[in-house]
């Protein structure tokens, strides 16, 4: 990895600009921390060997008689002080950057998200791959939760766009046609002719109808009945048959026997997961043909939509401001269950959604 330090960080705030630094100095501090430890005690020894052994001969050439048990003694004392002075001094310096991690947690944790770990002169390849590692990280924190209010947002917008679709078509559909049989009601109480009663009834019977029809549209759209009636696997084909005819996309599902696996909670999920797949590839895949597959794997539900369509780049849509809010979303829902979702895609190979789904509740308590 590249150990050039980085400066465009938000709130970081250097010690000192390692570019100030002498070269020597700066190839000295990157270092590793044991083989600093390992030098500068090597070098102790090396200068405590000669010091002593010098003074130790001119001691015993100056004072022939005098016991040198007291002198060595005093020589070990100032050896083991300077040693353990040059090891702290060491030591403290660094693992500088350390505290420079601990500070920055510390100050995100009190709320101050956009603060990261700043660079520092001292650190060496490890202790600046783990910085980088730690501002990496938060980095991806700040990227999720900015993702978590745009689906925030974009959910509150879609339901409150569709409270309005249902309130204007309860007004103009349903509410008109419930007017006119009140209408029709009074007409044929006042009527005595069965000829005239006879059309005002078939009529009648038709404004029912069609009302009827708008409410189960309406709670179609909110929830498919299918899914509570007859389960995950046949409310996936007939959504895919729907496709079929709205749009022309040609939806082959292989499934296995899944009835009973997942809770509802899952099986809503799942659904969801692959509606938006599908949607997906209806909108923008530019696709002939999307193949809808759901085994069992080692105890978990696997699910994949495939397509034949034009690609895309996963990681290039995730990273442009409000792009991939509907794969973020599938991950999500997988993540609210236990599961996840991996999407695979380069341009001009088509595109596949893997979704893993545990078969047991494994979402956090």
């Amino acid at each position: 990895m590249d150990d050039a330090p980085e400066t465009d960080e938000p709130n970081a705030a250097p010690h000192a600009p390692p570019s100030r630094l002498p070269g020597s100095v700066r190839a000295l501090l990157r270092i590793p921390l044991f083989y600093k430890i390992l030098i500068a005690n090597a070098v102790l020894v090396l200068v405590g060997t000669l010091f002593g052994t010098l003074v130790t001969a001119r001691f015993v050439r100056d004072e022939p008689g005098a016991s040198l048990l007291g002198f060595t003694g005093l020589l070990a004392l100032i050896g083991i002080a300077v040693t353990l002075l040059v090891n702290a001094v060491i030591l403290r310096v660094a693992l500088r950057p350390l505290d420079d991690l601990e500070r920055t947690a510390a100050r995100v944790q009190r709320g101050e998200l956009d603060r990261r770990a700043p660079v520092s002169p001292v650190a060496d390849r490890e202790l600046e791959r783990l910085r980088r590692t730690f501002n990496a990280m938060l980095d991806t924190a700040a990227a999720y939760r900015t993702r978590l209010r745009e689906v925030a947002a974009r959910a509150l917008s879609a339901a409150e766009e569709e409270r309005k679709r249902i309130a204007r078509e309860l007004h103009d559909e349903t509410a008109q046609m419930l007017a006119a049989l009140l209408i029709r009601i009074r007409v044929v109480r006042n009527s005595r002719d069965p000829a005239q009663m006879e059309p005002l009834l078939d009529g009648m019977r038709e404004d029912v109808s069609r009302a009827l029809e708008g409410i189960r549209r309406f709670a179609r759209g909110l929830r498919p009945p299918a899914l509570d009636e007859l389960g995950l696997v046949p409310a996936i084909e007939g959504h895919a048959r729907s496709l079929e005819e709205i749009a022309g996309l040609k939806v082959e599902l292989r499934a296995d026997d899944v009835a009973g696996d997942l809770p509802p909670e899952a099986e809503l999920a799942t659904y969801r997961i692959v509606q938006e797949a599908l949607s997906n590839v209806v909108r923008h895949a530019r696709a002939t043909r999307a193949t809808v597959t759901l085994a069992h794997e080692r105890g978990r539900l696997v699910v994949t939509v495939e397509d034949d369509g034009r690609g895309f780049d996963p990681d290039n849509v995730m990273s442009t401001e409000g792009g991939g809010l509907g794969l973020f979303g599938m991950k999500e829902r997988a993540g609210y269950i236990g599961g996840r979702v991996e999407v695979a895609s380069t341009p001009g190979t088509g595109t596949r959604v893997r979704a893993e789904i545990p078969l047991h509740d494994e979402t956090p308590e």
